[in-house]
């Protein structure tokens, strides 16, 4: 089971906020008054984020992830609910729908990083490659200029990048081969479709690394 934080307002339905690499259930802080006035709210730590920052993982099983966020929802008894996840969360989301679509109502992908443009690949690839070479907080910040270049992006290229040293350099790692991974879109698109669930994209016009594959 991952570690999360429930608000239980005895509302009829649920919605499930997975968030980013480096981030966290505190991530969804300015969503939380608005959305939990009409349901009840589930936030979730992915492993080696949030509270389970101490939980350093080297490599991430998609299987044993999916069936933690099963176990967690299992054990609040959320039959159904909506899930709503922003760049990383929304790979984890989508795996975990194809794997278990009993559990999804309907699906809001921010920024999805389901289909990624060749730049954003080379750097994840890159990373990857030059893991062992590089100080991870450089790597921080390179992934922070490549998402977010202009200067208007400048705070939250401060945040994320505060956020993201939060995030234990195996762990991290761990991540990026993750998203090494999924980086062939495809077959994930195709299974999702095939589900019948409503999947609502949001993406900004400045949002240059998931704007196309938010175009679907």
């Amino acid at each position: 089971m991952l570690k999360h934080e429930a608000i239980n307002n005895g509302k009829e339905e649920w919605v499930v906020f997975v968030h980013g690499i480096g981030g966290s259930t505190h991530t969804w802080k300015k969503q939380i008054d608005s959305f939990s006035e009409k349901y009840n709210l589930l936030l979730l730590d992915l492993p080696g984020h949030g509270e389970n920052s101490d939980n350093i993982i080297k490599k991430v099983d998609s299987k044993k992830l999916n069936d933690g966020i099963k176990e967690t929802l299992d054990y609040l008894n959320i039959k159904e609910a909506h899930f709503v996840g922003l760049s990383l969360g929304t790979i984890v989301i989508a795996h975990f729908a194809i794997c278990y679509p009993c559990y999804i109502k309907s699906i809001i992908f921010g920024g999805a990083a389901l289909k990624l443009c060749g730049i954003y690949r080379f750097v994840v690839n890159f990373a990857n490659n030059a893991k062992e070479l590089l100080p991870y907080r450089f790597m921080y910040k390179m992934f922070a200029w490549f998402m977010m270049p202009r200067g208007n992006h400048r705070k939250s290229r401060q945040i994320f990048v505060r956020e993201v040293e939060k995030l234990d350099r195996k762990s991290m790692f761990a991540w990026i081969e993750y998203l090494k991974f999924t980086l062939h879109p495809d077959t994930i698109m195709k299974q999702l479709d095939s589900l019948g669930k409503k999947i609502l994209f949001i993406c900004g016009d400045e949002d240059h690394c998931f704007l196309k594959g938010s175009q679907l």
